[in-house]
């Protein structure tokens, strides 16, 4: 089941894509689920090393 539910970085709580009172993008509220069997795992480890040394 998907989450509707998403937060934004000023804290308020929505149900829409940007944030009704900063205007900003919202993030959802549950993260990814994981799996051991994660196929791409190596290449976002890698992508986010990357910017990070950024």
């Amino acid at each position: 089941m998907k989450s509707l539910m998403r937060r934004c970085s000023c804290g308020r709580y929505t149900l829409q894509e940007a944030c009704p009172e900063c205007g900003s993008s919202v993030d959802p509220l549950i993260p990814p689920r994981y799996s051991p069997e994660d196929r791409f795992g190596k290449y976002r480890r890698r992508a986010k090393r990357e910017m990070a040394e950024e």
